[in-house]
């Protein structure tokens, strides 16, 4: 019962996003149907289009490089290529406007060798290209990370093969490896799919209208959330259409992971040219590491020292509710896992192929879905205490509580992957002589599941952690009044272009990421390593 009461609550915010579709201020609409959606829509597929083919040009050879290649320092540049995970993805879009804007670092260099102002416009970030230019480098670590692991424990031994018997470097690469990890490519793909389609912090600074966008303009701009559910709506079925080709694509095709041949010599058959992939690698880091941070450094000044308070509470918020929503969530996932490996309910099974629909939900979609519901109860709340004469405010929309609650339904399905994994680790032989032997079901999860999946349970943690840290949309719209989190304080900097002041919190916010990012990669090795 209370499984079904679960499942329903999180469902609640998609549901409220297509039953608020109908019914809409037709003025607003149509002004949006007429002049804006086209663009909304056609902006929202280019962006896709252009990122994913970026980022699987620089994911796939990254991947391909470290694992095939025997590169100098291959660790190290291993781990390089995956801390950019930790930079949020505005603070990048505030480096790179701000190197190329008139007056930038780029203007200065140009002006010196006496090139026009031609050049500079061909290279701002402030347009579509420049959009795809940002999302791309920061989302290219995904497809690195994915692909990186199939290669190395998928096709290694494949490729050692039938680079012996004399197949050329472009052949084992698109007629061997590709192929081979190809569920793992759908998945990075649908992954980096969905996140360029849930961006608002690059697309609305660099003033690109995707619909990530639009949906916050008509809310806000035009005051008629029914409008911006319906574009929700849109950008919803964009998503779920992703994830249904996604299940297509991989249908019946499992990727057979084996550790057969995985210190195998075959990096030493490209030992011959590695000038072009050390190159390669380190103009990624470069663009993706190096610039950014170096940018957010240099750009704290001494003026963002004078609202430090500001900045530590923010630190403060932003700890607290990430540490308190990446808890709350790993407690719900790992309840309902338990409870589907042990009562074998079959809906549990639906609840969690379910809750993926909340991740492949933009976060401002999330926000709008939560925000009716809870003003509503809110409404009835003190309608109640109204009869006794209490004023009792906004408890649930006023409070961190709504903010956690749009959380869960965002991120929940992130807690499921390792530790659903971790569990089916877990030999089903170990529930059944607990139980004979008279543990109950709180001592088989307490004392026996928890012990041997802590390891799942923290990688998850630290994930959900890093992604609350980073969220703007929802954090954005639905924090208590005058509660400031780094993010929403970046953002806040930035809209009025204070980028001085917002180079400390987005800083912080990165530095704060990086040691989860670098426990979770050292987790993972050592994991890899036994």
């Amino acid at each position: 019962m209370g499984t079904l009461f679960f499942a329903i609550i999180v469902s609640t915010p998609i549901l409220v996003i297509f039953f608020s579709s109908f019914k809409v201020n037709n003025e607003v609409w149509a002004h949006i149907y007429n002049y804006l959606i086209a663009s909304y829509v056609l902006n929202s597929l280019f962006l896709v289009i252009g990122v994913l083919a970026l980022t699987l040009f620089i994911g796939v050879l990254a991947a391909w490089f470290l694992v095939f290649y025997d590169l100098p320092f291959k660790k190290l540049i291993s781990t390089l290529l995956v801390l950019p995970i930790a930079i949020p993805s505005y603070a990048v879009a505030y480096c790179y406007a701000a190197i190329t804007d008139k007056g930038g670092s780029i203007d200065s260099v140009l002006s010196g060798i006496n090139l026009g102002e031609s050049y500079l416009s061909m290279l701002n970030v402030r347009s579509l290209m420049g959009c795809i230019f940002v999302l791309s480098l920061t989302l290219f670590p995904y497809i690195f990370l994915i692909l990186k692991y199939s290669f190395q424990y998928n096709a290694l031994k494949i490729i050692e093969s039938a680079a012996n018997l004399g197949v050329s470097k472009i052949k084992l690469f698109f007629n061997f490896a590709l192929p081979i990890s190809r569920p793992a490519l759908v998945a990075s793909i649908t992954l980096v799919i969905m996140e360029t389609l849930a961006d608002f912090g690059v697309a609305s600074y660099l003033g690109i209208n995707t619909l990530s966008v639009g949906i916050y303009k008509a809310w806000f701009g035009f005051d008629d959330l029914q409008s911006s559910a319906r574009l929700s709506a849109v950008l919803l079925i964009f998503t779920l259409s992703v994830i249904l080709i996604e299940k297509y694509l991989r249908r019946n095709k499992k990727e057979n992971y084996t550790t057969l041949g995985q210190h195998t010599d075959v990096n030493s058959l490209f030992n011959s040219k590695i000038t072009f992939p050390v190159f390669f690698l380190f103009i990624i880091i470069f663009l993706s590491l190096i610039v950014p941070i170096l940018w957010l450094i240099t750009n704290v000044s001494l003026e963002s020292f004078n609202s430090v308070n500001t900045v530590f509470y923010a630190t403060f918020n932003s700890f607290k509710v990430a540490f308190i929503g990446a808890f709350v969530i790993i407690s719900f996932a790992t309840f309902i896992i338990f409870t589907k490996r042990v009562f074998k309910i079959n809906i549990l099974s639906f609840i969690i192929n379910f809750s993926k629909i909340g991740y492949a939900a933009p976060g401002i979609v999330i926000a709008i879905g939560v925000i009716s519901p809870s003003i509503f109860l809110d409404k009835q709340i003190s309608q109640f205490f109204s009869y006794f004469g209490k004023d009792i405010g906004l408890i649930l929309s006023g409070s961190i509580t709504i903010l956690i609650f749009a959380y869960l339904v965002r991120f929940l399905s992130v807690a499921f992957n390792p530790i659903e994994s971790g569990l089916e680790k877990v030999s089903e032989k170990i529930d059944y002589s607990a139980l004979n032997l008279g543990a109950n079901k709180q001592t088989l999860l307490f004392k026996i599941h928890l012990p041997m999946i802590i390891s799942s349970c923290l990688i998850a943690f630290l994930l959900i952690f890093i992604d609350i840290l980073k969220e703007l949309p929802i954090t954005l719209i639905l924090r208590p009044f005058n509660y400031n989190t780094l993010s929403v304080l970046t953002y806040e900097y930035a809209s009025s272009e204070q980028l001085a002041q917002a180079a400390l919190p987005a800083l912080l916010i990165t530095i704060i990421g990086l040691f989860p990012l670098l426990f979770i990669y050292k987790i993972l090795n050592y994991k890899e390593g036994n």
